[in-house]
């Protein structure tokens, strides 16, 4: 009887465990991306993307390589970068989802630039 016992409650653990797992995957996605810039991509720019985007709940992750990149623009709204000096990445959420491109400008500031380019991030 106990053996019988264990081994439902080990079953209904891993049910519960998988059917949670679904639901997580079901808000939350990766996408890869890249920059564009006058219609075309920007390689330089795109050079920077760490990993693909993480959506969640109409919110949009990405990571940047260093610490160049104080701010982002997205519909006029600020949002600031988030640096990590462990992982020397600059963290961005703001809003969005892959439906659509989002266009943005993106502040840089490294050695002498020092300046705001319009970009689309594009999903690929």
């Amino acid at each position: 009887m106990t053996k019988v016992l264990k081994r439902s409650l080990t079953m209904t653990l891993m049910l519960m465990v998988l059917v949670m797992a679904m639901a997580a995957s079901a808000f939350a996605a990766t996408q890869n991306y890249k920059f564009y810039y006058g219609g075309v991509e920007h390689a330089h720019s795109s050079s920077y993307i760490s990993g693909p985007a993480d959506i969640t709940s109409g919110q949009v992750t990405i990571k940047l390589t260093g610490n160049y990149f104080p701010e982002v623009k997205v519909g006029g709204v600020s949002y600031f970068g988030s640096y990590n000096s462990g992982t020397n990445l600059t963290t961005f959420v703001f809003p969005g989802s892959t439906s659509s491109d989002i266009p943005l400008d993106l502040k840089v500031v490294a050695g002498p630039h020092n300046r705001t380019y319009s970009l689309v991030l594009t999903w690929v």
